[in-house]
């Protein structure tokens, strides 16, 4: 079992992705209303459907670890583990099914790549997708400067989403 650091880490990065996807919720709302534009469901579409379908999981795979590192008392009554558990268990359910809503999120991202090899551009967020043979072959670090850069750190995430989808597609 992991310690509780990377389940604080999940939550932090889970509430900043809510922060901008909430953003753009709203953002999508006013265009729909005032501009009678859409262009910005499919994103949003995207973004919702994936992150219900890793952040339920994630809770409940946390439930269950902390329920189980309290040993039989993870399981009394009293302790209220037992009914936080089950009160999230369904979550990976409800509003869609995980495997469904990763499947979603995942069919906008091939539909970025089919972009990509078409030539045309892609948003911002899928710029790793036309960048990835560049960023598949760049160096590793050089210093330990490297390693303490928020671009390098970036340039490292960017690396390896573009590695899952070229492994994916």
């Amino acid at each position: 079992m992991a310690c509780l650091g990377p389940h604080l880490v999940n939550g932090i990065i889970i509430l900043g992705c809510s922060g901008y996807v909430n953003e753009l919720s709203l953002t999508s709302d006013k265009e729909v209303l005032h501009k009678n534009s859409f262009k910005l469901l499919d994103i949003l579409h995207h973004l919702t459907s994936g992150l219900k379908s890793i952040c339920t999981d994630m809770s409940y795979k946390g439930h269950d670890e902390m329920r189980q590192s309290c040993g039989g008392a993870g399981f009394l009554k009293s302790s209220g583990l037992a009914d936080h558990f089950t009160d999230n268990a369904p979550l990976v359910t409800y509003e869609g099914v995980n495997v469904l809503m990763s499947q979603q999120s995942s069919r906008y991202l091939l539909k970025m790549v089919e972009k990509v090899q078409k030539g045309k551009a892609v948003e911002e967020a899928f710029q790793y997708i036309a960048d990835a043979s560049k960023l598949l072959t760049s160096k590793g670090p050089t210093t330990i400067g490297d390693l303490t850069d928020l671009a390098f750190l970036e340039k490292t995430l960017a690396t390896r989403a573009a590695a899952y989808v070229k492994q994916t597609s």
